[in-house]
């Protein structure tokens, strides 16, 4: 099916329903959840819409997400109003990329060629366009109930109800998955210097704050004298990467003081990765030294903590302070825990974890924070976010925008490339569908939080092992989580229900 795909809706502060009517869909017309495939579900598989009524639930600072998918060669317009005090309604138009070669298995199965909506761009107003995606942002001071409000398809309408529970959440904070990007790619795409002034720091915040807002840290491990600048985007963190000059010893024990001096009373505890995936016993023996002699220069754990993008092994003896791959977890973590090292992961292979690709086949990122509360993962790292040139392959600039081909290690013989692959956002910066799907997971995660922390940690653990029974380590064959909108809708409203009787109305 071909999608020409930019459409625009509009938002309103409130609603007066007297005298509007539902109508019955024309055919072809799906509600459908935002995160999904829009053109590989049908209308009767939407979990939110029975072909008369959108349904909506959700926690008070949840947002929630709505397409609306009109059928082939028509172009109504499309709007979603709700109570301006209740939520706040955002409307994008969408728009599609074709891919003609399917990723390779480097990233899992494939859901193979086809025509992919995935980039978002923020519209006001009526649009006509086969597509049309809204995000649902429930305020946090709403109080629970029972909302009314309206879809506009053309000349339908269509009620929409929204039910606001007493769970509440807030995914700009702390989050979960540090996603790496360069500042010379934001400064190239929008012409402007890499030289760490005002213009380039007011846009990188733009998209610092876009990947926040979905749960996300946006940050670069960039040396010293590039810290400064960008301590304002370092809030309600954990952790920090910070990059050491490894060209001599005396380099790698200047940055190490010169990190621990940055970071003192700061509460936050920087990180940095030295060697990236070290693939022999020659690299993993550089990785050992250059962790020896930051301890020499007063880092290690708890201060400066040396990681790894490999599994544990005995070559780096006592040396690294946090291993960051899905193979360790939960075998190698149980067994060397007590050391004092921590357990990361990254990126995402079915059956490990969803892919983050394009053309990606079941769960995807939605898949990483059910992951993260199943196995308690504290920090999940994507290699890269903002993959606007294939550098690592010699390539110059993508247009991103157009080809979806990001990372392709044809470029110098090699055989794996994959579409969308380290772009989760588009310049602008505009969010990817994508992007969506991965709140959509951790927002889920921040309920199952909310579930333990008021003592129902048993109820939350069935939850998770239920809709996660393995992945990481212990996953093998296909991937065990769902693969349908209604069974993870399923299981969104299963931890609702959780919170409101084991919470007790808290």
């Amino acid at each position: 099916m071909h999608w020409s795909l930019w459409v625009s809706c509009s938002m309103a502060s409130a609603l007066t329903m007297a005298g509007s009517a539902a109508s019955v869909p024309p055919p072809g017309v799906a509600v459908l959840p935002g995160e999904a495939r829009a053109e590989s579900v049908r209308t009767s598989e939407s979990s939110l819409f029975d072909g008369a009524r959108v349904s909506l639930r959700g926690a008070r600072g949840e947002t929630l997400a709505v397409q609306v998918r009109s059928p082939g060669g028509l172009s109504p317009s499309a709007r979603l109003v709700l109570p301006g005090d209740v939520a706040t309604v955002s409307a994008f138009s969408v728009r599609a990329l074709r891919v003609r070669s399917p990723s390779t298995d480097l990233y899992g199965p494939s859901a193979g060629p086809g025509v992919y909506p995935d980039v978002l761009t923020p519209e006001a107003g009526d649009v006509h366009a086969p597509l049309a995606y809204f995000d649902v942002a429930i305020r946090s001071g709403t109080v629970p109930g029972k909302y009314e409000g309206e879809l506009v398809v053309g000349a339908h309408r269509y009620p929409v109800s929204l039910t606001v529970t007493h769970a509440s959440i807030d995914v700009t904070r702390a989050p979960l998955v540090w996603v790496f990007y360069l500042p010379k790619e934001i400064a190239r795409v929008h012409g402007l210097d890499d030289d760490d002034g005002a213009g380039e720091l007011a846009k990188e915040r733009e998209y610092v704050e876009l990947f926040r807002a979905h749960g996300a840290l946006l940050a670069s491990d960039l040396p010293p004298r590039r810290f400064e600048a960008r301590r304002q985007f370092m809030h309600d963190v954990a952790f920090w990467p910070v990059a050491i000059d490894t060209s001599s010893d005396a380099a790698i024990e200047r940055d190490t003081r010169a990190w621990l001096a940055l970071f003192q009373g700061t509460g936050v505890t920087p990180f940095a990765i030295p060697v990236d995936e070290p693939g022999d016993d020659a690299a993993r023996s550089r990785v050992r030294h250059i962790a020896e002699v930051i301890g020499h220069a007063g880092g290690g754990r708890p201060r400066l903590l040396r990681a790894v993008t490999d599994v544990a092994s005995p070559v780096y003896g006592d040396t690294m302070d946090v291993f960051i791959s899905p193979a360790n977890i939960p075998g190698a973590r149980a067994d060397r825990e007590g050391r004092g090292e921590r357990f990361w992961t990254y990126n995402g292979k079915p059956p490990r974890a969803g892919s983050s690709t394009l053309d990606t086949e079941g769960g995807g990122l939605r898949t990483w924070g059910w992951i993260a509360e199943r196995y308690d993962v504290p920090l999940w790292y994507a290699w890269e976010g903002l993959y606007f040139s294939d550098r690592y392959n010699g390539g110059g600039p993508t247009d991103v925008l157009s080809d979806p081909i990001t990372f392709d290690e044809r470029r110098h013989g090699g055989t794996d490339f994959g579409n969308g692959d380290g772009v989760l956002a588009y310049p602008g910066p505009l969010p990817s569908l994508r992007l969506k799907a991965l709140r959509r997971g951790l927002e889920d995660r921040l309920l199952l939080e909310e579930l333990r922390a008021c003592g129902a940690v048993a109820e939350a653990d069935r939850i998770a092992k239920a809709v996660v029974p393995r992945a990481l380590g212990e996953a093998a064959g296909r991937p065990s989580w769902p693969t349908t909108d209604t069974a993870w809708a399923s299981a969104h409203d299963r931890v609702l229900d959780a919170i409101e009787v084991g919470c007790d109305g808290r």
